[in-house]
């Protein structure tokens, strides 16, 4: 691939870890006290998703 294929995939993968941890905070918590253990394991696996493919592109840029 590539560097501005890295780069790409740098950048998707950076806006997708600050969207999946707005939306994990957002969703996951909808009042005090209160978790959605379901909707949290979606979110939490496409932030750690989101921050693989940000660290892979980051290294391979």
């Amino acid at each position: 691939m590539t560097a501005g294929t890295w780069a790409l995939l740098c950048e998707i993968g950076f806006w997708g870890w600050i969207a999946s941890a707005a939306g994990f905070i957002l969703c996951c918590f909808p009042a005090r006290n209160i978790m959605r253990t379901g909707s949290a394991l979606g979110w939490g696996g496409l932030f750690l998703g989101s921050y693989a493919l940000w660290i892979i592109g980051m290294i391979n840029t």
